[in-house]
């Protein structure tokens, strides 16, 4: 099962809505490619930022997407719109640094990245989907690539922590590479382990 077509909601029942706002979503292509490999994302205001690469199904090519930004009561919104102004993927994520914490209880720095939810609208086995838009893959992974590149500017260690609906975990595991958090009771609640940090950030070729 692809990640991308999972949401990830910390509160089951009470998610939040996360309907996409129309925004003046141009074609920025004119412009060149700008993309989000050496750019600190966390400086960047709202709106558009830059573009990111995915594989387009329906043209079996990969294709370039623009990435807009929004704040919302402390979480940043991240969004994957094609030229079209449609949202083919969503990532909601707030940042929890810990600049003093009890290192007897904490072997290494807590501080991470929570992602809260993660939407593919492209996916059209799932109740998120939009006939609006094209089919393509790497989704889920690029918007991955996109909190933990947050958790490197926040100084936070490219920690990445959430959880995970039941039918996600394999895919949580096998292709990420997270584990279950032992200190937590729900087995659910996941994180990333520091030696599948760099490999995330490197599939499909990285931002």
């Amino acid at each position: 099962m692809n990640i991308s077509a999972i949401q990830n909601n910390l509160y089951y029942g009470q998610t939040q809505s996360l309907t996409p706002k129309k925004q003046d979503a141009l074609s920025f292509k004119g412009y060149g490619i700008q993309r989000l490999t050496n750019m600190n994302i966390g400086m960047m205001p709202q709106g558009f930022i830059g573009e990111v690469a995915l594989f387009n199904k329906t043209l079996n090519k990969d294709v370039f997407v623009n990435v807009f930004k929004e704040f919302n009561c402390g979480d940043e919104i991240y969004r994957l719109k094609d030229d079209n102004n449609q949202v083919i993927g969503e990532l909601a994520l707030r940042i929890k640094k810990f600049f003093d914490y009890d290192k007897y209880i904490h072997k290494d720095d807590p501080s991470h990245v929570y992602v809260s939810d993660l939407y593919n609208f492209s996916r059209k086995d799932t109740p998120f989907a939009n006939k609006n838009v094209e089919d393509y893959s790497h989704v889920g992974i690029r918007l991955l690539q996109i909190a933990q590149r947050r958790s490197d500017e926040a100084q936070c260690c490219g920690n990445i922590k959430l959880t995970a609906m039941p039918e996600a975990l394999t895919f949580y595991k096998n292709k990420i590479g997270m584990q279950s958090d032992s200190a937590v009771f729900n087995r659910n609640f996941l994180y990333l382990p520091w030696d599948k940090k760099e490999p995330l950030s490197r599939m499909y070729g990285g931002l």
